[in-house]
């Protein structure tokens, strides 16, 4: 009877550890999800105003400490692909959050098990 209480007390922690890390996992799916999302909405506002502008207004890509001049092609050109990586890698933690949200609700379910079957033995 203690083996089997052991047992169980071994297979309550590994699923619970289980549990927390992929609750852990979700934040920082969730976090990382919210960062490009915000990448992406600015990336669209900074795309409107450019567009707005004249071709003679002289702008400037930041690269690093320092700031050169770019072409409004060359800006628009650069925000674009920012913005389909963010979108990309958006889409790819969607990915990574379905198949975590599922391995949350399976150990969820494992958990309920062992509760139950502990709850079994007890009652014999």
């Amino acid at each position: 009877m203690a083996d089997a209480d052991a047992s169980l007390q071994q297979v309550y922690m590994r699923i619970t550890q289980r549990m927390q890390d992929c609750q852990k996992q979700l934040a920082q799916i969730d976090a990382q999800i919210s960062t490009n999302q915000r990448e992406t909405r600015l990336a669209q506002l900074t795309k409107r105003e450019i567009e707005g502008l004249d071709t003679s207004v002289p702008l400037y890509k930041s690269m690093g400490k320092m700031f050169i001049q770019e072409s409004k092609q060359s800006l628009l050109d650069d925000i674009n692909e920012s913005a389909k990586q963010a979108k990309t890698l958006i889409e790819a933690l969607e990915k990574k959050q379905k198949f975590v949200k599922r391995d949350l609700e399976e150990a969820t379910g494992n958990l309920r098990d062992v509760i139950q079957s502990a709850q079994k033995t007890k009652a014999k």
